[in-house]
Parts: C-alpha cells; structure tokens; sequence
C-alpha cells in the first residue's frame, strides 16, 4: 500500500481549503507542520485535527517558554560569573555604519569599560573630548573629561541597576531570544568557551531635530565568555525609516583587550574634583563653550565628503586660515551672510583661506534645491552624510569656528556678521587682509 493510499501525507495536512480559510489555528497549525515536517494523517475530520492542532500548539508554546526560561537563567548566570570578578578593564572598539540607497556613513570610536564590586566606568572616546558616565553603586554621573559640569541621576523607583553601554539590555526583548551556538572564544591569553545569544530590538518611535523616526525591526548577536560572564562582542542590525526613506544601521563593539581579578583604582569610581557643579545637563556645544574649551588648542578633525562627492580632512588644510560656516538653509541670518562669505572666498582664497559651509540637520535634496538657487564656490558638506565630533555638534546658526594656519582654534563667534567683522576674525586669525 502507498503512502498516499494509507492516507498520510509528507508534511503539513490535506484539509478542505475552506475550513483552513476559515480558522485561523488549522491555517497556523499547518504552516507549522510544513515547516517542522510534523506529518498528519489526511483523512482527519475537523473535529479531531482541531484537538490535534491544540495539543500542537501548546506543545510549542511550552516548548518556547522553556527556551525563554533557559536563556534567561542563562543570562542571569553571565551576570552573576561577570559580578563575583573583583574587578575588570576592557577596551572596545565601536564601528557604526548607516546605509541609505547609494550612501555610506561610517565611524569609528572607542569605549572602555571598568567595574568592581557593583560600580562602573565608562570612558567613551572620539571626536572631542572624552564623555564618561560613572555608577558608583548610588547615583549614575555624566561629565566630560576636564569640564567642571555634571549631571547626577538617581536609581529609578523600581530599583533598575544602570549597566555599561555595552552590556545594556533593556532595548531588547529577551523573551524572544535564543542560543545560536558555543564556540572557543578565540582569545590570546586564555582559551574559554563563548555563547552567541541573538534578541531582538524593541520597536521605537523618536523625535529628533530632523523630525520622527522609527525602528522597523532590528536584532543583536551578543557573544559571552562563559567562564567570566563578560562581554566579547555585539553587533546590533537596525531597519530605521525617517524623513529621507528607510537605511539600515550596523552598530559592533569588538573587544580589543581586557584583565580582570586585577587591583582596583578606587579614584574610577568617585567624581573627580574638577567635576564641582551639578546641571540638569550637559552644555550644548556653542561658540562660547568652543571658545572656553578649545581656544588655542588643536582643531578636532574631521573626515568629509563634500556635496559634490570630493573628501578631504580639515588636517589636510594645515597652513591654511579655515573658516567653518554652520548654517541652515532655513536660517535668516545665515542667508544674509552668503553673499559675504563667497565675498571672502574669492577675495582671500589665493592668500591661504579654506571655507567650509556645514549644513546641519538637512537632507542633500533640500540643500541642493537651495544652493541651485544661491550657489556657493567653497565646499558643502551635509551633517546627515558626514559625522561631526561634539564639538562641532552646533545648534545655533549661524555659528562661524576659525582655525589658525597651525590648526589651532583661534576664535568662534554667532550671528551674522557681515564682510568686515569676518575679515577681521580671520585677520585676526593670521591671515593676510587688505
């Protein structure tokens, strides 16, 4: 006899269509069993496929929770590995890249993390400055290296714990994730066994400057040293939809060096004394505060690529008096000081000036409508296709930083200005004026 005159079929169930159609189980039930290769006899009546698909569906469902139920034991078994180490340092590096259609963003920071007995540090560095955020098992800090503001948060009624950057999972579903698989970690100096777990993101909806955004889906593979519990690499996969259309955003850290069960350095964990006075946060970045910080100090780079596809760095215009001009196509004063600026650039660029128009917070389709219509000879480049330290973070337009021929700041100011106040900056700057 064969198998279909037995009356069993490979996979999935052979019901009339209609009853499928209409019961949503039957239809669940049978992609399940085309996927998982469960095989049901095809001459059953909808009564006893209705029984079957239960006791199907709960098996799966138990099934579930108990991997739920084993990943989180497994979790809170890192946790507990990575809290009884007296102390541990790591050094990571952090790589993100944003996709749009044809465009490319990608940068490169680093992050080290220290912590011992419930308290951390983490030291976040690129651009500008170091941004540091502190847990000394009380009161979670924020300040900038070398500043004197912080800002204080305490412990959330509920008794939530602040975790390093790195090992934050409140974004995730942890619910849903599973266990892909136990490799050797691969390191230099001992061989341990590592555990790749994978959870989804939580879906968001933000309001930035630029406007909405939202989180369409994303997921993040994390892998563990199963004998410390600490952290080795993650790498979190983003589709997020905006004003400019759908990119896709790939965020890794990538652990670089670590030590841990090593003396601990007490002065982590405690504010520094420079740190003496308490804001609700952190100062935007400003001409006043570019001023105060970075005035006669070098120039936080900056890698660009202009609007019309041509890179450059700013080190690269060393020996030249540069002038950055933040602006926005919106900006009433920065329009009234165009004409002045390409006024500048064709009078003083022979003599060593480089200007840099920086478009911030604006799509390239806005900003080439504007510049068809009031076109500029020195270089644009967009902040929503080229990362800016925090220094350059501007928020007030027009905002005009002058660097010196030595690739120092000399001077930063706001407002519009005019042709003679901005050629007495950059005179003032070193370069040579009429």
């Amino acid at each position: 006899m064969s198998r279909a005159q037995d009356g069993v079929l490979r996979a999935g169930c052979s019901l009339d269509p209609s009853v499928i159609k209409n019961h949503g189980i039957f239809r669940d039930v049978c992609r399940i069993a085309q996927k998982s290769g469960i095989i049901f006899p095809s001459r059953l009546g909808p009564g006893l496929f209705m029984r079957i698909s239960s006791i199907v569906l709960v098996s799966i469902l138990l099934l579930r929770a108990a991997v739920a139920a084993e990943i989180s034991q497994s979790w809170n078994d890192l946790r507990i590995k990575r809290d009884a180490l007296p102390a541990f340092h790591q050094e990571f590096e952090i790589s993100r890249t944003l996709k749009r259609a044809e465009k490319v963003r990608a940068s490169k920071s680093s992050m080290t993390v220290d912590s011992a007995r419930g308290r951390w540090r983490e030291r976040s560095i690129s651009g500008t400055g170091d941004r540091i955020k502190l847990f000394d098992g009380q009161n979670l800090y924020e300040f900038e290296d070398g500043d004197s503001d912080y800002v204080r948060s305490k412990l959330s009624p509920k008794g939530v714990v602040p975790e390093p950057d790195p090992y934050g999972s409140a974004d995730l579903d942890m619910s849903k994730a599973i266990e892909r698989n136990r490799t050797p970690c691969g390191l230099s100096t001992v061989d341990h066994q590592c555990v790749t777990l994978e959870a989804p993101v939580k879906s968001w909806i933000r309001n930035g400057s630029s406007g909405m955004s939202r989180m369409l889906g994303g997921s993040r593979l994390l892998v563990f040293d199963t004998v410390t519990g600490l952290l080795i690499s993650t790498r979190t996969l983003e589709s997020i939809e905006d004003q400019g259309g759908i990119y896709q955003s790939d965020v890794s850290y990538m652990l670089k060096r670590m030590s841990y069960n090593g003396a601990v350095d007490e002065a982590l964990f405690s504010l520094p004394p420079g740190a003496t006075n308490q804001v609700q946060q952190l100062p935007p970045w400003n001409a006043e505060r570019i001023k105060k910080r970075l005035a006669g100090k070098t120039a936080p780079d900056l890698a660009l690529t202009d609007i019309q596809g041509k890179s450059f760095k700013l080190s690269d215009l060393k020996g030249k008096t540069v002038l950055l001009d933040f602006w926005a196509t919106w900006c009433g004063p920065c329009r009234a000081d165009g004409p002045s600026l390409d006024k500048l650039y064709q009078k003083y660029s022979d003599r060593n000036l480089a200007v840099i128009g920086i478009s911030v917070d604006e799509e390239r389709p806005v900003v080439q409508k504007f510049l068809g219509e009031h076109p500029h000879k020195y270089p644009i480049v967009l902040t929503t296709e080229n990362e800016m330290p925090k220094a350059y973070q501007i928020g007030v337009f027009p905002t005009y930083v002058v660097i010196d021929p030595d690739g120092n700041v000399a001077s930063a100011t706001e407002g519009d200005k005019g042709f003679s106040e901005l050629r007495r900056l950059l005179k003032k700057a070193g370069l040579e004026t009429d």
